[in-house]
């Protein structure tokens, strides 16, 4: 049998021995000056057009609870109390601008709407926003 060598070509390596490595940040010397202001903690609302009227919760009371039990392990927030005036129709575009602030999944049930996760505090942030007044409810 013959042996064949392979040429493997090799890239010429960057220097990356420094004297102090450990506890080294490469970005301390950047300057932060001309950078934009981090956003706000507070959660703002983003509502199609037709809602943006005003404050539309009007100091209804919803009840906001996390569950876990007939989920198989899932945990998921619900928010119920939503009253007869609210119909499926403005319920489902309340919660598709609420998955799409938060990033996660979620359906309309009932009179109330199920998302996925414990995301209680930032549903009970946007919820006040719009003039709800959330309470935390279970456990």
């Amino acid at each position: 049998m013959r042996q064949v060598k392979y040429k493997r070509n090799r890239k010429p390596r960057i220097a990356s021995e420094i004297e102090n490595a450990f506890g080294f940040c490469p970005f301390s010397s950047l300057d932060s000056k001309n950078l934009p202001e981090l956003p706000s903690e507070k959660v703002k609302p983003i509502l199609p057009e037709s809602m943006q009227l005003g404050k539309i919760g009007k100091g209804v009371r919803l009840e906001v609870r996390r569950e876990k039990s007939g989920r198989a392990g899932k945990t998921v927030t619900t928010v119920r109390g939503f009253p007869n005036e609210f119909d499926k129709q403005e319920r489902q575009k309340l919660l598709a601008s609420l998955k799409n602030k938060l990033g996660t999944g979620g359906s309309c049930m009932g009179n109330g709407m199920l998302l996925q996760g414990d995301r209680r505090s930032e549903v009970v942030d946007w919820l006040r926003a719009l003039g709800f007044q959330p309470l935390l409810a279970g456990g």
